[in-house]
């Protein structure tokens, strides 16, 4: 046995089985078998012609087991994973996930999803005219002729449901304070029937529009502005005056619709039940086609007291500075009086505020005719008196019997 051991060939022999052995161990303890999930885009694989998808597709879970080492040495571009839609029609469909190429030391476990749903959906073409927006207008004293286009209608290409959906096709202008002709490119917007925007993934040809805008200098001329009031103020005033600032305007327009145009009004300036000077900022109206430099204008309502006169029937005249030793009689006994003041002052007065009198001063007995004299509240001015002189008899009195 022992001179078996000793020949050469069998100590070669058991070497190699001990060092194989020994590698199997250093194997299985350094890179063991194990289980790895990579997710991997599957590539689409014969798609229709004018056929598109409406939804992107998602990666796919693909399971693999092998050694460690050659698992994370291993990437989505090692696997090839696709789906092939030779048979597709329009609509939604079911299609497996194919696998092509595959690492030869690993071996796939599971595929999740393992089928996948895809809508197509036909590639339509749809003609719309296209719509201008004008925005702004033009420099006072400027006017915009009308707008040329180029071309006037785009082309809309893409998924069949999102061209359905196009209903518009617009371009925006913005004219705000131009004076000279424009002549502008201008980007095409693509709106649904409800004025939003339509869904992405839409070609337009062409992309942009030329739009050319004509724009030239108006005659003009300066009218003045009348404001107008309406409403009456508080009971016991009136409107004393009325003024607008500014006082005329410039306006301009078409020749023939500016020769018609004497003035320009504003609109309506309540004073109902005011009893105080009012003012305001009111828009200026302007006919049809016609401009100003300026859109409103300031309008001031001075509004006074009302003055007003009365008359008092029945006032009594009273005898004033008459002698000591005299008595009188005035014929007739009252008088009608006429005065004038602010309303809410006349409007309060009654006989008992007003004071009707002759002087007898310095007069003997005897018949007498006097001028009748008013005491009167403040804010109060005589109109007349009527009768305006009254006769006074003046007599001696008797002296007392005892």
């Amino acid at each position: 046995m022992d001179n078996w051991l000793q020949k050469d060939a069998v100590v070669r022999v058991v070497s190699l089985i001990l060092a194989f052995v020994m590698w199997l161990f250093v194997v299985n303890e350094q890179n063991p078998p194990d289980v790895r999930t990579i997710m991997v885009m599957p590539e689409l694989r014969n798609v229709p012609t004018g056929f598109v998808l409406t939804e992107d597709i998602k990666p796919v879970a693909v399971k693999l087991r092998g050694r460690r080492n050659d698992l994370y040495a291993t990437g989505a571009a090692e696997i090839g994973a696709f789906i092939d839609l030779g048979e597709a029609e329009e609509g939604e469909g079911v299609y497996p996930i194919q696998l092509t190429t595959m690492p030869d030391n690993l071996q796939v476990i599971q595929i999740t999803p393992r089928e996948v749903t895809i809508k197509l959906e036909a590639v339509i073409q749809k003609q719309l005219p296209v719509e201008l927006i004008k925005r702004g207008t033009p420099a006072n004293s400027y006017a915009a002729g009308e707008p040329v286009l180029n071309p006037v209608q785009v082309l809309v290409e893409g998924p069949r449901s999102r061209v359905v959906n196009a209903a518009r096709a617009v371009v925006r202008l913005d004219m705000e304070g131009v004076k000279d002709n424009l002549l502008v490119s201008v980007p095409v917007q693509i709106l649904d029937s409800k004025g939003a925007p339509a869904a992405e993934g839409l070609k337009i040809k062409p992309e942009v529009i030329e739009v050319s805008l004509p724009v030239a200098r108006l005659p003009a001329k300066i009218v003045p502005i009348q404001p107008q009031v309406v409403g009456e103020p508080a009971e016991g005033f009136k409107v004393a005056q009325v003024l607008v600032e500014p006082s005329t305007i410039i306006v301009s327009g078409p020749a023939a619709m500016l020769a018609e145009v004497t003035s320009v009004t504003t609109l309506p300036f309540d004073i109902s039940g005011a009893s105080s000077t009012q003012s305001g900022d009111v828009r200026v109206v302007l006919p049809q086609d016609v401009r100003a430099e300026v859109e409103r204008a300031k309008v001031t309502v001075i509004i006074e007291a009302r003055t007003v006169q009365r008359t008092l029937d029945n006032v009594d005249v009273k005898i004033r500075d008459i002698g000591d030793k005299l008595e009188g009689e005035v014929n007739p006994k009252n008088v009608k009086v006429t005065l004038t003041g602010l309303y809410q002052t006349i409007n309060r007065l009654n006989t008992g505020d007003v004071v009707a009198y002759v002087s007898a001063q310095d007069l003997a007995a005897g018949e007498h005719e006097l001028t009748v004299r008013l005491v009167l509240p403040d804010g109060v001015r005589q109109v007349g008196v009527e009768p305006s002189k009254v006769k006074v008899n003046l007599k001696e009195i008797p002296p007392k019997t005892e």
